[in-house]
């Protein structure tokens, strides 16, 4: 009888194998994603700000560096480094005072985004997959209240220990949304061991649920004619 269903086995594996990369790409958990690293100028300070990260579904990595030289000598660096990596394409822009330098070569993006800060240049190394190799997404296994849009989910592991901030807003006011997460972090067995703000016009409000950790930031915001509450939840699993 097993070797009945072989035949439907069959077809859905080649369903899967056809399916195009960025929807196959969104099964995959993120953070398993492993994103090749571009290198600092040397003689930088440099530390990790997300070694393994997702932003809406995007993996990403976030290095901060801080040079002491000009925007000049970074400039020259990474167009110097990507010249030697292939034939890959290259984008130069500025906003301002910050430099941005973009290159994408086999299925990845590479960002420096740099400023001169007096005699240091203070800067920022992004790395992610193409767009045509992930799909961007906003979700969350969080409950939301009604009427809420999602800003931003980012996802990280740190040490081990797996994290999700989601930022939204909802048109509910913040005793609405707070009366909703009490009740509903109740239910799903979350302890409150501690609380600030008034309630109105804000709350901060931290949950624990065995070795989970979960706090609630509500803010009341005035729109053109009604409020309105936005929401981050810091939620460490």
């Amino acid at each position: 009888m097993m070797f009945s269903k072989s035949p439907y086995l069959l077809m859905l594996l080649c369903l899967l194998l056809a399916l195009p990369g960025q929807v196959a790409a969104g099964f995959r958990d993120p953070l398993s994603v492993e994103l090749p690293e571009l290198e600092v100028i040397e003689g930088a300070q440099w530390y990790w700000a997300g070694r393994r990260m997702a932003v809406n579904n995007v993996p990403m990595s976030i290095k901060l560096f801080s040079f002491p030289g000009t925007q000049e000598q970074v400039k020259a660096f990474y167009l110097g480094l990507w010249k030697t990596r292939g034939h890959g394409k290259l984008t130069q822009k500025a906003i301002g005072d910050m430099s941005i330098l973009g290159y994408q070569l086999d299925g990845f993006q590479y960002s420096v985004q740099f400023s001169q800060q007096g005699e240091v240049v203070d800067g920022k190394i992004v790395v992610t997959p193409t767009p045509l190799n992930y799909e961007e997404r906003r979700k969350t296994s969080l409950p939301l209240p009604p009427r809420s849009r999602i800003s931003s989910v980012v996802e990280s592991i740190e040490s081990g220990q797996r994290s999700e901030s989601v930022t939204f807003e909802s048109s509910l006011d913040v005793p609405q949304v707070l009366d909703f997460y009490l009740t509903q972090l109740k239910n799903d067995q979350w302890v409150q061991y501690s609380g600030s703000g008034d309630g109105y016009g804000g709350a901060v409000v931290s949950f624990q649920r065995g070795g989970e950790l979960l706090q609630l930031n509500i803010k009341g915001l005035q729109g053109a004619n009604s409020t309105f509450s936005q929401v981050l939840i810091n939620w460490v699993k």
